[in-house]
């Protein structure tokens, strides 16, 4: 995603530190009020604020997609590529244009979108390639809670289970 931000930067004309400033303006409105070429420049404060505000951006999603896409094991690509950003940037978009209407302005949402999918299509890949792990959790309660239950797994599943 950052990467994918980066490129943005550069390809808009703004700077390669344009879209750093930008994550940090959105916890200081002052910051928004600033031009264009003056956000994409460098500066240390800004950059000190944007990489743990990033990582800690990017491991909240990636926890989310991590216990999400799992979930559907037939297309983790698709759901984390597609369906979780464009509901994820709506989100954000929508409660954007209350917290801080000039970030809201100057965000390029394409950009954004593209970001986020980019970001949900490597999770994804990462879910896809994973070894699958079994699970107890078609068995049922009974079972599970180590109660005797005859007859309600057969002999041969009970000890695959063990």
């Amino acid at each position: 995603m950052a990467i994918l931000a980066s490129l943005y930067g550069i390809l808009s004309g703004n700077g390669i530190w344009y879209p750093m400033t930008l994550l940090v303006a959105g916890s200081s409105p002052s910051m928004a009020m600033e031009t264009a070429k003056q956000m994409g420049t460098f500066q240390l404060h800004n950059f000190l604020l944007a990489v743990p505000l990033h990582l800690l951006m990017s491991m909240m999603v990636g926890l989310l997609y991590g216990a999400m896409l799992p979930m559907t094991p037939r297309r983790p690509i698709l759901l984390g590529g597609l369906v979780a950003p464009l509901m994820w940037s709506g989100l954000i978009y929508g409660v954007l244009t209350f917290i801080n209407p000039v970030m809201n302005q100057r965000i390029d949402w394409l950009w954004f979108v593209l970001s986020q999918v980019g970001f949900g299509i490597v999770a994804g890949i990462v879910v896809a390639v994973q070894e699958r792990i079994p699970t107890r959790q078609n068995v049922p309660l009974a079972v599970r809670m180590g109660i005797e239950a005859p007859g309600l797994v057969a002999e041969h599943q009970e000890d695959l289970t063990r």
